[in-house]
Parts: structure tokens; C-alpha cells; sequence
């Protein structure tokens, strides 16, 4: 039986309630990509840090499950 992929980061982001949209090649070297944030005035100091721990967390999960398959 075939395993199923690991998980992307974005997908872990989405799925953490963050809207984080992925650059890809062009706009990046071909082996990196970044995410683009938008903030508002609205934004509390404490949004920022919750958006930074969800990428930070998601992103190291992401990078995890992707090396425990290679």
C-alpha cells in the first residue's frame, strides 16, 4: 500500500487558520519558495505572534514528516 504524501507546509498553515499564500518560481529561485503575509492596522501585537508561531510550527512539522520519508 502506497503511503501518502507528507504534509506541506501550506497545507499545515491553511489548516492552522492562517492565510499565508505560497511564491513559488518564478518569483523565487526554483529551489526555495516563500510565503506572502498581509497585515492590517488592526492587527494586535499578539495576531503577529500567533501567526509567527503557526508558521514557525508548521513549517518544522512540515519539514520533519518530509525527511522521515526520504
Amino acid at each position: 500500500m502506497r503511503r501518502p504524501p507528507p504534509p506541506t507546509a501550506s497545507g499545515l498553515i491553511a489548516r492552522a487558520g492562517l492565510v499565508a499564500h505560497l511564491v513559488e518560481q518564478p518569483a523565487v529561485a526554483s529551489d526555495a519558495a516563500r510565503f506572502r503575509l498581509q497585515a492590517m492596522a488592526d492587527h494586535s501585537d499578539d495576531d503577529v505572534d500567533t501567526a509567527i508561531d503557526i508558521l514557525d510550527t508548521c513549517i518544522h512539522m512540515a519539514r520533519r514528516a518530509t525527511a522521515s520519508t526520504a
